[in-house]
């Protein structure tokens, strides 16, 4: 076990938990239950009315996890399959497809900005490294999400969602060490005028690579830093958000080797005084990766428009946008080229959903978009559901939806001179049931449980070409369906002690279609376990020293066999005064090292880690 090291030094005006937090903490079961959520619908509702697979992750649940990284964190939505590769790669998935290059059906959000890669279609965590201080909430959707989100919302979407600047001022310092990673930060927020605020940031970081697997020896260590921005204005009737972050990492891989980038947002949201609302929404943002004479870079410049109103019984939205996306992917390595090396790309989206009140605690939500993207012309996404709510603390639901993965430029242009031809890969498509409840049996316990059928078809497959064994194509040869339960809930056993457990059951059955073929065995499938749980809670055992933890267990995977195993995450936290925390955390206690990928190409075994770390605050 790995001992930590201690650091740290702030001043500043408010208390070592941003603002916020103890409000969140004070809450009862029944009052985070209404906590206003805008994932689902894309306009607030109470969490309890909402008739989606949807988890929320608290600013108050975050500071007290003792994560370091986003996926980390992740690991407390109970339908994510988070799946750490090695010292700085994560896969995370809703609903099966686990793998670091299969785990292509999530889409991510970070205030409204997707981080989902068009390029290789998944989402590189490592390089997005949002002090967790600052988040506010995460919602966690499983399930479709095309109408409101589009084409790559397949299985689900993760919105992560950071703080107003004029809810984070003064100076936060935090620093944690163990022998295999090192975190610090540093903020500071003001006030900008009688309605505006901004905040700055700083974070550095350090984590050095984990043991090699079999005959996998990678060097995946890693450093970085990572700077940025937020500044909020206005009030209820106009608000404007301007934010950015710039980063810089360097890999142990090679000398040159690493990733850098850059983003920048600006959103302008009117309220009107009948309640409509009105935002505008721009961003762009870049990032390179370079790692053993491959680099390659994605560009993306977006623009959207939204609008809220209710009418009667209805409650409408409805918007569009624009998107650009710029890639280049040069490889000095092999022969595997993108064939053009650069190319753009244009997403062109409208979208509208009504939900309709229909008395009685019954209410019908029905939604379309249409995406019309540069690969595959025009895609229609709806969105059908029936919520009925007899009373506040009593939800059932359905649904029935359908999503598509666009063609990323690797799945479409890549190519070899003998092995592989660039093919006309078409969209992956999912049409989706489920049926779901959410309540509170109790004042002190919530429920919520959901179970799917999803149709899938067209998923990737590898085929001969028609006159020759070479080169290959890639295709859409398979189709099938996978069903499950998503089922978690949460229990106030007493004043100062809470219990949460989460259960995830997936099984399938997939197929070639007719007269197809699929050379690699259907690998696009993932790798998923028959189940996974968890089990954790919070106990306090004095007003300033409290104890977090999470056990999960994890069904096998098959291919590649990874036995079914049990791990632990554990954070002892003590507030030694008002502005200052000090605080243990451990991840992977029940093992020192075990293999949790397998990935026969980049797996590295995962290290336990023990932490300690401080978080000043005046």
């Amino acid at each position: 076990m790995a001992y930590g090291l201690l650091a740290g030094v702030a001043l500043a005006a408010a208390a070592v938990a941003p603002p916020g937090a103890d409000q969140l903490s004070s809450l009862s079961i029944e009052e985070l239950a209404q906590i206003e959520v805008t994932s689902a619908s894309r306009r607030a509702e109470p969490l309890s009315g909402t008739p989606a697979s949807l988890f929320v992750i608290t600013n108050e649940d975050i500071l007290r996890w003792g994560g370091s990284s986003l996926p980390e964190v992740l690991r407390m939505a109970p339908q994510l399959d988070v799946q750490r590769i090695d010292a700085r790669q994560y896969a995370v998935t809703a609903r099966g497809f686990q793998g670091a290059e299969t785990a292509n059906k999530t889409l991510v959000q970070i205030d409204g900005r997707s981080i989902y890669s068009t390029l290789a279609a998944t989402v590189f965590y490592e390089l997005f490294d949002t002090p967790l201080e600052d988040i506010d909430r995460i919602e966690v959707i499983s399930g479709p999400g095309g109408t409101l989100y589009g084409t790559n919302a397949v299985n689900g979407v993760i919105n992560i969602m950071t703080k107003d600047a004029r809810d984070t001022h003064g100076l936060l310092a935090r620093a944690t060490g163990a022998s295999l990673e090192q975190t610090a930060l540093l903020r500071y927020g003001a006030p900008i005028g009688s309605n505006g605020g901004i905040r700055i940031y700083a974070e550095g970081w350090n984590r050095r690579g984990f043991p090699k697997s079999g005959n996998r020896n990678l060097r995946d260590g890693s450093e970085g830093w990572q700077t940025g921005f937020r500044a909020d204005f206005g009030g209820d009737a106009n608000h404007f958000t301007v934010q950015g972050d710039l980063f810089e990492h360097n890999a142990d891989s090679g000398k040159r080797d690493g990733d850098n980038g850059q983003n920048i947002l600006a959103r302008w949201t009117n309220m009107a005084e009948s309640g409509a609302q009105t935002q505008v929404q721009a961003y762009y943002s870049r990032f390179a990766r370079r790692f053993t004479l491959v680099y390659d870079r994605l560009e993306t410049s977006d623009i959207a428009v939204q609008h809220n109103r209710s009418e009667g019984r209805h409650a409408l939205v409805f918007g569009g946008g624009v998107r650009m996306v710029r890639d280049r992917f040069n490889n000095n390595l092999n022969p595997f080229v993108l064939d053009p090396e650069a190319k753009t790309l244009w997403i062109l989206n409208g979208f509208a959903q009504d939900r309709v009140d229909m008395g009685g605690g019954l209410a019908v939500t029905a939604g379309l978009k249409a995406e019309k993207t540069t690969f595959t012309g025009l895609e229609l996404l709806p969105n059908l559901r029936l919520a009925w709510q007899p009373r506040q603390d009593l939800l059932l639901w359905a649904a029935a939806s359908r999503a598509v993965r666009e063609p990323s430029r690797i799945d479409r242009d890549l190519t070899h001179p003998i092995i592989l031809r660039a093919g006309t890969f078409r969209a992956e498509e999912l049409t989706a049931f489920e049926l779901g409840y959410r309540g509170q049996p109790a004042s002190n316990l919530t429920i919520s449980v959901t179970g799917f059928y999803n149709l899938y078809d067209r998923l990737r497959t590898t085929k001969v070409t028609p006159v020759t064994i070479l080169p290959v194509q890639l295709a859409n040869g398979i189709k099938g369906e996978n069903w499950g339960v998503e089922a978690w809930g949460a229990w106030q056993v007493a004043h100062a002690v809470r219990l949460n457990a989460g259960v995830t059951v997936l099984d399938g059955s997939f197929r070639l279609r007719k007269g197809e073929t699929d050379l690699e065995n259907f690998i696009s499938l993932g790798n998923d376990p028959d189940y996974f749980a968890q089990l954790g809670g919070r106990v306090d055992f004095t007003s300033t020293l409290g104890f977090d933890f999470q056990v999960r267990r994890y069904g096998s995977r098959p291919n590649p066999r990874v036995p079914a195993y049990t791990d632990a995450d554990a954070r002892l936290g003590w507030r030694f005064l008002d502005s200052a925390e000090l605080f243990l955390s451990g991840t992977n206690l029940l093992h020192a090292r075990r293999d949790e990928s397998a990935d026969p190409d980049r797996g590295q075994l995962v290290r336990r880690i023990v932490a300690l770390g401080v978080r000043f605050g005046l």
